[in-house]
């Protein structure tokens, strides 16, 4: 593990040198005879059998060693034939180093949800700082380039945690059930189920064939993360058994391309940001900008697999009070036409008096009479839709009374919502596309700290039951808070009481990597 300071003398480092990057792309294709010149220069003064230890151990960041220092290059070790081993060691090193630092995987093949372009590896140059700052050491230069970013780390943690009981034999197949098992329920394979799930990072006080207490929080845990309502059975051929059944490699397959996943992002994470966990539904806040480090951290409900949250990097630049709620494209054209396209003019006006909707011209300087509008001509497609339609701020709002503004141009954004009884629930991929927060009033409060919008003076504004409010109140976000968003699709990490978790992939992100990831595991 990186010390704080090493961490920042690098980042540091790396920031003021001015060379241009090598593209990604020219480094997957081939190596350029300069390019790998000048990168062998690098590598030739370290040790070989120190490059085949590190390789070797590599699959703490996430790839298959085998993939780096192959059994050829074994033999050639062995024999002592240097000469040809060297340019082979180099070239996988080089590729390892690449594979670790941006990922094997380009962005942009994987979905149109993910907003990102591969990173460029570093010059030699650049590479040479790096290596300097290791002391030449291979593996101290592996744990440099590797992303230091906290969710990485999180994942790169359950895989230390993972793998080696894949490789020990202590992951072990548990035996099927022919009953249900619930708290008091004593069976032998419950003793086996404990032992899995220890290795999970669930505490146990008794290692023994009863269904305790212990075993049943685990399982009510682990329900909750799989969306299923706790009840804490075990049922043969349930979700629950379903769980216990994926084998150990399985697992370290989605830990591995979920370590992919966050080499996409920058490799240092500012000292304060704001990540979302798409795939757990959950939004946790990290401020280290001051003297002691902050944390926020709370429930979210984010979009749906049809309408899918973007993994993106982004900003918070406004906090809108009583937010109006111009109804995106997706929804007016898959929900708002067709409700509407079937009605008579007076079922029309009453839609729109009930949710408290406007019909506005596209450029909202227009107020329509929604009445005199073709909605079913819209929605056959015949006549092309002058028309937004547009909600007024209230607490029913389908924002809610809070929404956060990003800079992004395909309208996704943090906000509020009227449907807060959501959060409540294990299933929280509803949404479509924005993410709703549990607590955004604790978060509308830290963004404006230090100006007159305290948290008192914000919630007086907010509409009370049954108001309507006429007018939104906009409040951009100081310099001085400047807060970075970060929402990826995370199916497993390790979380802070140090147990692992895993999730059901409903986007389908993780087989789409695992079809182009280089490097990972086979077999069970």
């Amino acid at each position: 593990m990186l010390t704080a300071r090493l961490s920042a003398t690098l980042a540091f480092l790396l920031s003021i040198l001015s060379f241009s990057k090598v593209p990604a792309e020219e480094l997957r294709s081939s190596f350029f005879p300069q390019a790998s010149a000048d990168y062998n220069a690098l590598f030739n003064q370290m040790d070989l059998r120190s490059l085949r230890h590190a390789s070797l151990n590599s699959w703490r960041h996430g790839v298959n060693p085998k993939i780096y220092w192959t059994e050829s290059m074994e033999t050639l070790l062995n024999a002592g034939n240097t000469s040809k081993l060297r340019p082979l060691a180099n070239q996988a090193f080089l590729r390892l180093l690449k594979d670790i630092h941006l990922g094997s995987v380009n962005p942009q093949n994987v979905g149109r949800d993910i907003k990102f372009v591969q990173k460029d590896f570093l010059t030699p140059k650049q590479l040479q700082v790096v290596i300097l700052t290791a002391a030449e050491d291979p593996s101290r230069l592996l744990d440099l380039i590797s992303p230091q970013n906290s969710p990485y780390l999180a994942v790169k943690s359950a895989l230390e945690k993972v793998y080696p009981s894949c490789l020990s034999g202590q992951w072990k197949p548990i035996t099927p059930l022919n009953t249900t098992l619930r708290l008091f329920s004593q069976h032998p394979t419950i003793l086996e189920i404990k032992q899995r799930l220890a290795l999970l990072g669930y505490g146990f006080k008794m290692m023994d064939d009863r269904f305790d207490g212990d075993l049943l929080n685990a399982i009510s845990d682990i329900q909750w993360n799989m969306r299923i309502n706790p009840d804490g059975a075990i049922s043969p051929n349930g979700k629950v058994w379903a769980f216990l059944s994926v084998s150990c490699m399985e697992r370290v397959r989605q830990l591995q391309v979920d370590m992919e996943k966050m080499r996409w992002f920058p490799q240092y994470f500012e000292s304060r940001y704001i990540f979302v966990n798409l795939a757990m539904s959950y939004f946790i806040l990290m401020d280290q900008s001051t003297e002691w480090t902050r944390v926020m951290s709370f429930r979210t409900v984010n979009g749906r697999p049809a309408r899918k949250s973007p993994t993106m990097r982004d900003e918070i630049v406004k906090v809108i009070i009583n937010p109006y709620w111009v109804v995106p494209p997706t929804i007016f054209y898959e929900d708002k036409v067709n409700d509407l396209a079937n009605l008579n003019n007076e079922q029309i006006r009453e839609y729109f008096n009930s949710h408290h909707y406007e019909a506005w011209s596209k450029d909202f300087r227009r107020k329509m009479d929604p009445t005199e509008i073709d909605w079913k001509g819209i929605a056959d497609g015949r006549v092309e839709p002058d028309v937004n339609i547009r909600q007024l701020p209230h607490l029913g709002n389908a924002l809610g009374v809070l929404k956060f503004d990003l800079t992004n141009s395909f309208a996704i954004y943090l906000h509020d919502t009227n449907q807060r009884e959501l959060f409540d629930t294990p299933s929280r991929q509803l949404s479509s596309g924005c993410i709703r927060l549990e607590k955004p009033l604790d978060l509308a409060e830290f963004l404006l700290e230090d100006t007159p919008w305290d948290r008192k003076l914000i919630a007086a504004m907010m509409a009370r039951p049954g108001e309507i409010v006429t007018k939104s109140t906009e409040i951009t976000v100081p310099s001085y808070k400047k807060t970075i968003v970060y929402t990826a699709y995370l199916t497993s990490m390790m979380s802070s009481d140090g147990v692992v978790r895993f999730v059901t992939d409903l986007y389908g992100q993780n087989k789409a990597i695992a079809g182009t990831l280089r490097g990972l595991f086979q077999g069970e």
